[in-house]
């Protein structure tokens, strides 16, 4: 009887030991969270830094890039019912008005001539394809002029083969639109 209790206490401490040394120690778990939160509070205030920045130097930041150019195609492709009626808009000029904060009209224009057509019930979108366009996870080139910015990638896609697009954001009353848009 000794030896199983001997056997048991022994199993018991070995067993106890191996979790102790497999747990990490409370200043060491504590050390590597204070060391991860100073790291994204890091990357976090690089964030910050680079839109006061751009804000400072009349520069438009890859987020407002983005914002911009997902907000033009979000307005394009409007919703419509089974009949290509469009759901939200009865006319060209209530599309084009929708684009005004995000923007200029002669820019997004053509756009909307190409892609809809209005009739005596409302609008109607021309069933085709959307026309090449910025991807935002693909490198660009900016290049910087007064209160306007141009950004130029080239890509390439299964429909349009290789193009290049071209957009000029220009700041207008403390805002960026997009002023003009063109594609090769």
């Amino acid at each position: 009887m000794k030896k199983i209790i001997t056997i048991i206490t022994f199993v018991v401490l070995f067993a106890f030991a191996i979790i102790t040394i497999n747990q990490p120690d409370t200043q060491t778990y504590a050390k590597q969270n204070h060391e991860y939160a100073h790291k994204t509070a890091g990357l976090k205030q690089v964030h910050v830094d680079n839109i006061i920045q751009a804000a400072e130097t009349n520069e438009i930041t890859h987020e407002e890039i983005v914002k911009l150019t997902d907000t033009f195609m979000d307005l394009l492709v409007q919703e419509i019912d089974d009949h290509y009626k469009v759901v939200r808009f009865d006319t060209k000029e209530e599309l084009l008005n929708a684009f005004e904060p995000y923007v200029v009209k002669d820019a997004v224009k053509p756009y909307i001539d190409y892609y809809y057509e209005e009739k005596e019930d409302g609008l109607y979108i021309v069933p085709t394809e959307t026309p090449p366009w910025f991807e935002k996870d693909e490198d660009y080139e900016k290049e910087s002029k007064d209160n306007k910015v141009i950004i130029t990638q080239s890509n390439e896609n299964e429909l349009y083969g290789a193009y290049t697009i071209e957009i000029e954001f220009k700041k207008i009353d403390d805002t960026w639109k997009i002023a003009n848009i063109s594609h090769e």
